[in-house]
Formats: C-alpha cells, sequence, structure tokens
C-alpha cells in the first residue's frame, strides 16, 4: 500500500497538475470517485474499517491511495462512542506525507477536534463510525466525504457541514442545498437555500396534459404552483397564465378564481379547452393555461368580458 502525493515540496509534473488541479481548485477538501476513499466495516475484524483505494484532495495537496487501508478503533467497556476517520496531512520534513488514521470522539454523534493547519498538520473527515461496547463491528457508519467540480459540491451527510464552513460554499446533501455564511458579527453558520421539491398526494387521477402523471403513492413527485394575476383579457375576452417555472412533464389539475369581483364588475374565470386551437394551453400545459372570463353585461346578460382589467388568483398542480 502506497499514497503518493502532490502538492507538498518538490515539483508538480505536468500530469498530476491535470489531475489535481479539477479538484483543489474548486474546494478545500473533497474525493474524486463515488468509492474513493470510502469507508466501510470489515467483516470477521474486530472493530476493524477499510479505507478504499482513490484520489482525494485537502488544502492544496492531492493524493492516491493505490490500495485498501485498514484502521482498527479502540476498545470501549460501555456505551457507544463515535470516532473519526480522517486523512491526515503533515507538511514536516523535506517531503511532507498523508495517512489515514483514527481520532478517538464520544458518545455525541459529532465530529471530534481535529488539526487544521494547511502547510503544517491537516486532517481532512471521511467517517464517523460508532463502536458500542459488547460489538465487533461497528454499529453505524456515517459518511462524511464530499465532491465538487465545475461550480458545484456535494456530500453525503449534513455532518459534513461541520468541517465544509467556508463562508460562501454551497453543498447539497440529500436534495437540500446548504449555503455558508458570514454574520456581521462574524459567526459562521450554514442557511438551506430554498429549492423545488416534490410534495405527496393523498390521491391523484387524470391529467389535464403531458405525459401520464406519477401515481400519487409512489411518494413526492408532485409540484405546485401558485399565485395572483392582474391584466386585461383579451378583445375577444380570453386571459392567459403563464406559470413563473414550467413543469417539467404536465399538469394534473388547474384552478382559477376572480380575485376580485368588484374591480372587474363580477365574473368568472373558466379554463378554455379547445385544445385544437389552442394546443396543450387550452387545458393547462406544462407552461401555462388560456381562459375566458364570461359575466353579466348591463343587461343582465350573460357575456364574455373583452378588455376587462381583473385579477385571477390561481393553481396548478403539475408533476
Amino acid at each position: 500500500m502506497a499514497i503518493t502525493s502532490a502538492g507538498y515540496d518538490g515539483a508538480v509534473t505536468e500530469l498530476s497538475w491535470s489531475k489535481m488541479i479539477s479538484g483543489v481548485g474548486s474546494a478545500e477538501y473533497g474525493v474524486v470517485g463515488t468509492n474513493d476513499f470510502k469507508v466501510s466495516a470489515v467483516s470477521g475484524a474486530d472493530r476493524t474499517v477499510s479505507i478504499a483505494a482513490g484520489s482525494a484532495w485537502g488544502k492544496g495537496v492531492f493524493d492516491i491511495n493505490d490500495a485498501n487501508i485498514t484502521v482498527q478503533l479502540d476498545t470501549i467497556s460501555t456505551g457507544s462512542r463515535y470516532d473519526m476517520i480522517v486523512i491526515r496531512r503533515n507538511w514536516t520534513g523535506a517531503a511532507g506525507t498523508t495517512t489515514v488514521t483514527k481520532i478517538n470522539g464520544s458518545s455525541s454523534k459529532m465530529l471530534p477536534s481535529r488539526n487544521i493547519g494547511a502547510g503544517v498538520l491537516d486532517d481532512q473527515p471521511i467517517a464517523l463510525v460508532q463502536v458500542t461496547a459488547g460489538q465487533t463491528q461497528p454499529t453505524a457508519i456515517i459518511d462524511l466525504r464530499a465532491w465538487a467540480g465545475n461550480g458545484g459540491m456535494t456530500a453525503m451527510d449534513t455532518l459534513a457541514l461541520s468541517y465544509l464552513d467556508r463562508p460562501g460554499g454551497q453543498v447539497y446533501v440529500n436534495g437540500e442545498t446548504w449555503q455558508c455564511v458570514r454574520a456581521t458579527n462574524g459567526v459562521v453558520s450554514w442557511n438551506k437555500v430554498a429549492v423545488m421539491n416534490g410534495l405527496g398526494l393523498f390521491g391523484a387521477s387524470g391529467n389535464t396534459g403531458g405525459i401520464a402523471p406519477p401515481n400519487a403513492d409512489a411518494g413526492p413527485n408532485w409540484l405546485i404552483q401558485a399565485g395572483s394575476t392582474v391584466q386585461y383579457t383579451d378583445g375577444s375576452g380570453y386571459g392567459r397564465v403563464t406559470w413563473p417555472k414550467p413543469f417539467p412533464n404536465g399538469v394534473l389539475t388547474v384552478i382559477l378564481q376572480n380575485g376580485d369581483s368588484w374591480a372587474s364588475g363580477g365574473g368568472v374565470m373558466l379554463i378554455e379547452g379547445h385544445n385544437e386551437f389552442w394546443g396543450p394551453s387550452g387545458g393547462g400545459g406544462k407552461n401555462d393555461v388560456v381562459y375566458v372570463f364570461q359575466g353579466n353585461n348591463n343587461q343582465g346578460l350573460w357575456v364574455m368580458k373583452p378588455s376587462t382589467l381583473h385579477r385571477v388568483n390561481w393553481i396548478a398542480i403539475g408533476y
């Protein structure tokens, strides 16, 4: 087993630079491949974990591990303990060295203190491993690795945010995006960024347009948009609502309601249909819906209302 490194003392070759720049230039820490430096339990071995071969970087050093590394965790007499597996980089000496080792933690599910010091001694967390009294195998392994490239970063668990805490960082973790910010008092914290997430429905049937909708029981596949639009109908009494974001696949249903009956003189918004003329928009499509505004005129007749200023409140459920 050997770990070869680039970024300590000595020349960085063209080959090393081509491998390392996309990593060390994109984030403070990271691993390259899906299984690189992945930590797993060793079957039949007491409190022992295996760290897979692969490539990783931290604080300007790029490391390539060509074989699995095993680390045995210390015994525990009662309760449980969370130990951290780290890639340790030591710049002491003429060349510098990279090793994989452990840091004993506590019963709390959190990262223990580690060495932080670029150019001196620095630890890159890659896993939190729980050992429990009376158990030979680890009772939990929490993946702390992170990947970065092309302007983005992703991790497997939010615990990784505690060591990726540089202001300006943005990390995607299990369907959520987190952004690291610094407050005016200097405190650094992580804020969850609002993203377009799906919702679950108790039941669903049919659709107004698009590909076949997902099964309502298949999980959070549904997307809801809503709003209030103020505009004039056209010369024939028609209007159109365009969704703020196009639905990826189709629309389950659209609900329209007059949002200001007094200002418009009363009336209702009816989804137009007539898809052979309006296309998918006639019934409510991925991008928009066309409606007709109808109501009573001065003679009490039910008519279409052209060139009428009105407010339409709307809800669209898509997928």
